[in-house]
């Protein structure tokens, strides 16, 4: 069972280091997860996840591999070193992704380490079925979701990044504790922003979401700590 407060993964979107540290100083002793993306892993060279490693903290990988097989299984070994306790990869072809599975595995193995939890990205919580269409797909967001859903479980990853709007039929259909990561998490008090396909904190842990990536209503929020202790309010009644 997820402790209630691993649940809430904080997204560090931002490249400055001097924000990060501040955030994970007035957050420490609420959240135990951290999401470091794109823009915050190349800002530090991956500096990042040593510096919250050193804090006792758990870090998601948030890189979304997307590359041949050997290349993705190479970056899963470095993903295995570095100490992180999530990445993830783009559902994409299943030779791919059980080359990701097997390099983890083989390499957790190799340190002594437990092997990070492989997650697939499936539909970008930021994008909806008109930019689906419009780039050639004849599936819905939802219908996409749950049949990239299929294959990463066939891949042998242990969840999928989706929106919580079909976080609950991939749970009905998974076999196993298969996760569900839940961005474009937004509670009523918070600003929409970009995401699309959206859900509160209470509705998307109903949903069956396991894992709720939240970021600026946090981040941005005048005082983060309190905001996550409203949340962690919302979702603990659920």
């Amino acid at each position: 069972m997820i402790v209630l407060r691993e649940k809430i993964i904080v997204a560090l979107d931002t490249a400055e280091e001097s924000s990060v540290k501040e955030l994970v100083a007035s957050l420490e002793n609420r959240v135990e997860v951290f999401k470091i993306g794109l823009e915050q892993y190349l800002a530090s060279r991956g500096k990042v996840v040593d510096y919250l490693n050193s804090k006792g903290k758990k870090v998601f990988l948030d890189l979304k591999f997307h590359d041949i097989p050997n290349t993705m299984a190479a970056a899963a070994r470095q993903a295995v070193g570095h100490g992180v306790w999530m990445f993830n990869i783009h559902v994409t072809g299943l030779e791919g992704m059980k080359a990701v599975v097997e390099a983890a595995e083989t390499e957790a193995l190799k340190l002594g380490v437990k092997k990070p939890l492989i997650i697939g990205v499936t539909v970008l919580t930021s994008l909806n079925n008109n930019d689906l269409q419009m780039l050639g797909n004849r599936y819905s967001a939802g219908e996409l979701v749950l049949k990239k859903a299929a294959l990463a479980a066939k891949a042998g990853f242990d969840g999928v990044v989706c929106s919580a709007n079909e976080a609950g039929e991939i749970k009905q259909k998974a076999v196993g504790d298969f996760l569900t990561v839940c961005p474009g998490i937004r509670p009523d008090w918070a600003v929409k922003g970009d995401q699309k396909r959206i859900m509160t904190p209470a509705n998307a842990v109903k949903e069956g979401a396991d894992y709720l990536v939240i970021g600026r209503p946090i981040t941005k929020a005048d005082n983060p700590a309190a905001a996550v202790e409203k949340i962690i309010k919302e979702i603990e009644g659920v």
